[in-house]
């Protein structure tokens, strides 16, 4: 069996940072517009659930909870599309050593 840490394009750090890449490219598509005076524009619960691909009532809760990075103007929640991808690369949980035993029962 190889091992994953080395093989091209599995670099964990890599992949974080590709991730990262990926969903500040998704919410400039969205919301159609790059930063604005060195400030990534802020997107909406709407839109920042649909580059996470979670539902926006969650992402709203998480933020209610403050276990989510956002910005409340308000009564509005808004959330740093940066910050979404930092969060992502916290919160990332890497597969323990596996034993070779198969799935558990």
């Amino acid at each position: 069996m190889r091992n994953l840490s080395t093989t091209p394009g599995r670099n964990p750090a890599a992949r974080a940072r590709e991730s990262a890449a990926r969903i500040i490219a998704k919410a400039r598509a969205i919301t159609g517009e790059h930063a604005v005076h060195g400030y990534s524009r802020l997107i909406d619960a709407k839109a920042a659930s649909q580059i996470l691909g979670v539902p926006p009532t969650w992402l709203l809760s998480q933020a209610r909870a403050a276990r989510i990075s956002h910005h409340r103007l308000g009564h509005y929640v808004r959330f740093n599309p940066d910050d979404l991808s930092r969060w992502l690369e916290e919160n990332r949980i890497d597969p323990g050593p596996h034993d070779g035993r198969g799935p558990r029962a």
